[in-house]
């Protein structure tokens, strides 16, 4: 995998967006930090207001997003979370969560 360019980030960006309209989505992990080589995947956390349920699970919004990106130039490592998983583990110093608070890139905010 070739380093991201913006035209790429914003596509993928642009395609989160209309397929979950997500209240923010974030990249981290290496091509957050800078440090990415060529088969480096992309990490992306996204963000839903709402909590998951059984009439709208993680599961069937990441099938979603998944099939949305299918055609996307890199592999990415998507993790959904609602607003309330990611407050309470946005301070941690070792889950993923506190991770991409701590390292990643905000790329979007619903306004």
């Amino acid at each position: 995998m070739k380093h991201l360019n913006q035209q790429a980030i914003d596509q993928l960006v642009q395609t989160i967006v209309q397929e979950v309209d997500p209240e923010t989505v974030i990249l981290f992990g290496s091509h957050a930090r800078g440090d990415a080589r060529p088969d480096s995947d992309v990490d992306v956390m996204v963000i839903e207001q709402e909590p998951f349920s059984a009439q709208r699970s993680r599961r069937a919004e990441f099938s979603r997003l998944s099939a949305a990106l299918r055609e996307f130039p890199s592999a990415l490592d998507i993790l959904l979370y609602s607003r309330e998983e990611f407050d309470y583990w946005k301070d941690s110093p070792s889950h993923v969560v506190g991770r991409a608070q701590r390292e990643g890139k905000v790329l979007h905010v619903r306004h």
